[in-house]
């Protein structure tokens, strides 16, 4: 009697470990970073916008490579400046690489700049 038991519960805990370890997940609908993503001396798109709270992706993509900062490009000058509340930025990029920034936790507006390449700026905006 109890063997047939223990066997019914093995049975039963062999075949919940099966089903489980062969789910299948669809990726599509796991939630990713917003990304911004970079050109060879520009950001493909100078703006991006967030929630509060989230990381963000700043996607190399091409060969080409970018040191990327608090601050901004103003009359061809860097202004290494970091507002209140932004996060530190300092990613090197060696070309067709991503590197997540943040958490970006203040609503506001945020500026940075690849040191490496004049007039490179993306303006990251923060909502609550």
């Amino acid at each position: 009697m109890y063997k047939k038991l223990l066997f019914g519960l093995l049975t039963l805990a062999l075949v919940s470990v099966l089903f489980s370890a062969c789910r299948v997940i669809d990726t599509s609908t796991i939630p990713q970073n917003p990304k911004a993503e970079m050109g060879a001396t520009t950001f493909i798109t100078s703006t991006v916008t967030i929630k509060k709270g989230q990381y963000l992706d700043l996607v190399d993509t091409v060969a080409a490579p970018h040191v990327i900062a608090n601050g901004t490009w103003a009359n061809g000058q860097q202004q290494k400046t970091k507002e209140t509340g932004a996060p530190d930025v300092a990613a090197d990029f060696k070309g067709n690489d991503v590197t997540t920034i943040g958490p970006f936790n203040t609503a506001g507006t945020f500026n940075i700049l690849c040191t490496i390449h004049p007039g490179m700026n993306l303006t990251i905006t923060v909502t609550p």
